[in-house]
């Protein structure tokens, strides 16, 4: 093993390569792993991992799946960087698996994220937590890493003290059967040209808005709301954070969409709020109070950024010589990149330098 010293700080290198482990190479979130490792760590060695064993064909190239279950033998590979991105009981069972093989681990799962002991990572807002020592990042949910990118510079200059949130959320964010089924059913749905869509199923996602309603608690909040609540106290360092949310699935592949009405700690005008997002990383302003441009499907264009725009200020309380503390704003990000993949292989750049600087932090 060797240090580098690129961008500033010290970060481990392996020569002549890196091993890197994929466990849900064949997922949504880990097809695109595979196309941001080619640029992070082009000569990288991939060991890929899967429910079950299988050949697949990503990006013109063939790859070879193991079971997970061979993570659990004395021939498992070691190496230096896995990503996790199967759900909580694959992460429970394997993470520590991984790290004991020698691993370096982000976890895309819920299931390391709210322990004080493990790193919620953001890059841009919260990356500097992840460092030498560090073994293990919870990679935050999709909803969550664009919302704290667009609030941290906000944070940061005025303060923030609550926060209510909607968010609007891709079909695939529930993974490549729903999505799979969801495509179907529209194609077949709309096929008929019925005007009112009497002949979707009102209970499923074609044509349809529906409550992210799982894992409902008591309380009557999902677990998706409960995660963006709890995760952007934790990633924000800001344990008073008021801030609650109502999240739906609506009939859109990719891309996640948030409307937010903010409390700032003091007033700021339109201008001050614009200028602390243009010193942010990973971030596209879309000016006008119109939010032309900002859409669900802009962000299957511009990937690894989160889109924030639409700001205007809250009509509940009156301007003062062009400023309030009361903001609504629009946030938008493709789920599956920056809110899983991008984040995650930004967050490991603190370990490995990426070869692509947009890919790093």
């Amino acid at each position: 093993m060797q240090i580098s010293a690129r961008r500033g700080r010290a970060r481990l290198c392996y020569a002549p390569r890196m091993r890197i482990c994929i466990l849900g190479a064949t997922g949504l979130v880990g097809e695109e792993l595979l196309h941001l490792i080619d640029r992070a760590w082009p000569k990288a060695e991939l060991a890929l991992f899967a429910s079950r064993a299988r050949t697949i064909e990503r990006h013109g190239r063939s790859y070879e799946i193991m079971a997970a279950t061979d993570l659990e033998t004395d021939a498992a590979p070691k190496g230096d960087l896995a990503f996790v991105a199967l759900d909580d009981d694959y992460s429970k069972r394997y993470v520590p698996r991984l790290l004991e093989l020698g691993y370096r681990v982000v976890d895309k799962s819920n299931t390391y994220r709210m322990d004080p002991k493990v790193v919620l990572g953001v890059a841009g807002v919260n990356h500097d937590l992840v460092g030498e020592d560090t073994r293990l990042v919870a990679n935050p949910n999709c909803t969550t890493i664009p919302f704290t990118l667009a609030t941290k510079p906000l944070q940061d200059r005025f303060g923030i003290t609550s926060a209510a949130v909607s968010s609007y959320q891709a079909i695939s964010g529930a993974g490549v059967g729903p999505l799979d089924g969801f495509l179907a059913a529209s194609a077949e749905g709309y096929a008929q040209k019925n005007r009112i869509g009497t002949n979707f199923d009102p209970k499923a996602y074609a044509g349809n808005t529906v409550p992210h309603n799982g894992k409902t608690d008591d309380s009557g909040y999902s677990s998706e709301e409960r995660k963006l609540m709890n995760e952007s106290r934790k990633i924000l360092r800001a344990p008073e954070f008021a801030v609650s949310a109502q999240c739906c699935r609506v009939p859109v592949a990719v891309g996640h969409y948030e409307n937010a009405w903010l409390t700032l700690g003091e007033p700021a005008t339109e201008a001050q709020i614009v200028e602390a997002w243009a010193a942010a990383p990973f971030l596209r302003h879309f000016p006008g109070a119109a939010g032309e441009g900002l859409s669900a499907l802009a962000t299957v264009h511009d990937r690894d950024n989160t889109l924030v725009g639409r700001l205007r200020p809250d009509a509940r309380e009156p301007l003062q010589d062009g400023a309030t503390r009361s903001w609504c704003l629009t946030i938008a990000a493709d789920n599956l990149r920056l809110g899983a993949a991008t984040n995650a292989v930004r967050i490991a750049s603190r370990w490995f330098a990426a070869e692509d600087a947009a890919l790093g932090c």
